[in-house]
């Protein structure tokens, strides 16, 4: 009688993680209107525009170089009273050229060229493989009651000044609850790649600083995030783990603990490389444990991937790895 319990039990865990499997299969691609913060009216770029919609850029001072080069796509803007779920994707910090190819966002390679600082918007591709895609069509976000924003390249750069990143933070932050009332609010969902992952970790602990926000059920999905030790972004310091899986691999540490005291309703997620970003940059993530963790409030895994791996990588074998155990751990919590 037990030998049959537990075998009925084996084939419906393989059964259930089927199903999960089946759910998490890439889907069909899906098109987007990308916008610039800031616009170029003229050739000569000498009068440009923030449009309105984009005005807490200008009020928080980040400087009109940051802003045009801010591409974010709205995918879906319902009414601020209706809105329950603010969800919000970042890339991580796109490298010179037309831009990079993202496994969070979506976006593809290329996606800057035709789309200069003379365009207020494109249309653009979200690739069917990626996290933001699968967003989409998630149970768990529905289209009337959630806002729904990607950034392509969020100018939340490494070698900026800690002041400048300061401004950015707090106009992503302005502009974010400006999408919902914290009083409707049951989600907030952030998700980033690399620079992407440690500017919605500021901006979870920003939200938690808010007595508004505080309680609101948050999930924080960092990819590789990389904070820089030398500003303290974060609370990262010079103070390394090795990645247990690659002893040439490192992530810097914080004290994640410290920096988000008000952990009621809150859930992190670090996936962990470890890799040096740029050879010979000593640029490498963050991380706060040694090991694979779960603590219910924060939650790491370490891989054995290369960053531009985790950030771009949208094979089945390395996306069964980074996009779909997010997606899993998304699924858990909500």
């Amino acid at each position: 009688m037990k030998f049959q319990i537990i075998k009925n039990l084996f084939w419906l865990s393989i059964a259930f993680n089927s199903d999960q499997t089946q759910a998490f299969k890439p889907k069909s691609d899906f098109s987007v209107n990308l916008e610039r913060v800031r616009y170029c009216q003229e050739f000569w770029c000498l009068q440009q525009d923030t449009p309105s919609e984009y005005q807490a850029w200008e009020v928080e001072g980040v400087s009109n170089s940051r802003q045009l080069h801010t591409q974010i796509a709205r995918v879906q803007s319902p009414e601020r009273d209706n809105v329950k779920n603010l969800v919000f994707v970042a890339a991580g910090q796109q490298p010179p050229g037309n831009g990079a190819e993202n496994s969070v966002t979506g976006q593809r390679a290329g996606y800057k060229k035709d789309c200069g600082v003379l365009k207020k918007s494109c249309s653009r591709s979200i690739d069917g493989r990626s996290l933001a895609r699968q967003l989409l069509d998630s149970e768990h976000f529905p289209t009337d009651e959630t806002f729904l924003a990607i950034a392509f390249d969020t100018q939340f750069n490494q070698m900026i000044s800690g002041n400048e990143k300061s401004r950015i933070e707090k106009a992503y932050l302005s502009w974010l609850k400006s999408k919902a009332y914290a009083s409707n609010l049951e989600t907030i969902y952030l998700a980033g790649s690399s620079r992407g992952g440690c500017l919605v970790m500021r901006l979870a602990k920003a939200m938690r600083a808010d007595p508004d926000f505080r309680n609101i059920r948050t999930v924080v999905h960092s990819f590789d995030g990389v904070c820089k030790w030398t500003q303290n972004e974060l609370g990262v310091t010079s103070s390394f783990h090795r990645n247990p899986m690659n002893s040439r691999y490192l992530s810097y540490y914080t004290d994640l603990h410290t920096q988000f005291p008000y952990k009621d309703n809150l859930y992190l997620r670090q996936l962990t490389g470890g890799a040096e970003v740029i050879e010979l940059s000593g640029v490498h993530s963050f991380a706060y444990t040694a090991q694979d963790t779960d603590l219910g409030w924060y939650s790491q895994r370490w891989v054995n991937l290369d960053h531009t791996s985790i950030g771009r990588d949208m094979s089945q074998d390395v996306r069964n790895q980074t996009v779909v155990p997010f997606l899993q751990h998304l699924d858990d919590v909500l």
